[in-house]
């Protein structure tokens, strides 16, 4: 199909990024004490329930990016030393040395799980398994087909707390919104979605708040796996996919691209940021700006990262600080 000239898949997957890099961000900030005021508890469901979106769309995303490379299995691989895994490696540690300043437990093992399992960072392993996963089958619709099914049904029994696996490490529990991407691509409806989901905003929105009232109604928060989250995710999907073909069109999208283009090093180093601001916000009962506090967060971090970048820049190591840090170049592709 060739594409319109008013649609730039390129730009537009950037603002997607964005979107899904606030609600991840709103996930880590989301806590309030729990003698707060209703109206507190009330705010921090919400910031958890915007939380649920993100990791499913930059799966959705990984796939989608993923079916196009004409790379070798070594070419794509080795390129990922230095897109994925210097970053990861190197932010990651300095998240965990981080934790071990304020808590303690310096060892190889701690080190090795804060970077893999009991972290935001463990999107990356299961995208690493993804890679491997469907490297010689992700044209194989039978596969995706089943492999999806496989999908749900271990979402369903983490939800009903009978599959006894950590949820967040489970690829099983992710693969849906990947092969979902790898589909996308494939039939090339990328921009056909984004145009739908952007003529139905208002109605998707309305189920979306509808299925969050529900939830709130209820006295809980949209999760990963409980309580319809295949639903409530899927709604959430289209949702963000609706609001960025509606900003991309916008006059201030390259405000939207430019915080796409930094979204892997932002959601690499947000954790400190997120935590401060969290526990000073909550010290000082500022319920006020609780959902500003996604925001505020991704400013700080972006800050940081800049402050960095422009000082390595005196110095002239600027390249390899942009590696360190996973800074987005345009030279190179993250596929």
């Amino acid at each position: 199909m060739n594409k319109s000239k008013s649609f730039s898949e390129r730009d537009y997957i950037f603002v997607v990024k964005a979107f899904a890099l606030l609600s991840i961000v709103a996930a880590h900030v989301a806590t309030v004490p729990q003698n707060s005021p209703p109206w507190t508890v009330l705010l921090g469901y919400i910031l958890s329930s915007i939380g649920s979106i993100g990791v499913g769309v930059f799966f959705l995303l990984s796939g989608y990016l993923y079916f196009r490379t004409t790379k070798t299995f070594c070419q794509f691989f080795y390129s990922k030393i230095r897109t994925i895994l210097i970053p990861w490696f190197f932010c990651g540690t300095f998240l965990f040395l981080y934790v071990v300043l304020r808590k303690g437990g310096l060892n190889l093992y701690n080190w090795f799980t804060t970077l893999t399992v009991f972290s935001h960072l463990y999107y990356l392993t299961v995208l690493m398994i993804f890679y491997l996963l469907f490297w010689k089958l992700r044209n194989n619709n039978c596969f995706l087909i089943f492999f999806s099914c496989l999908s749900i049904i271990s979402i369903t029994l983490t939800g009903q707390e009978i599959l006894d696996i950590y949820p967040y490490i489970n690829p099983l529990n992710w693969a849906l919104y990947f092969i979902l991407g790898l589909l996308i691509r494939k039939y090339d409806l990328l921009e056909k979605l984004a145009l739908f989901c952007k003529k139905w905003l208002v109605m998707i929105s309305c189920v979306y708040v509808i299925i969050l009232i529900i939830y709130l109604s209820w006295g809980i928060y949209i999760s990963y796996w409980k309580h319809a989250a295949i639903i409530a995710e899927l709604f959430a999907i289209a949702l963000v996919l609706g609001i960025s073909s509606y900003c991309s069109g916008m006059k201030k999208t390259n405000w939207f691209v430019y915080l796409g283009k930094m979204s892997f090093s932002i959601y690499l180093l947000h954790t400190p940021f997120a935590g401060i601001i969290t526990n000073l916000f909550n010290h000082f009962h500022l319920w006020y700006f609780t959902l500003f506090r996604p925001l505020i967060v991704i400013l700080m971090t972006l800050l940081g990262i800049e402050i960095v970048r422009y000082l390595s820049k005196k110095i002239k190591v600027n390249k390899i600080a942009d590696i360190l840090l996973g800074v987005y170049k345009t030279d190179r592709s993250r596929t």
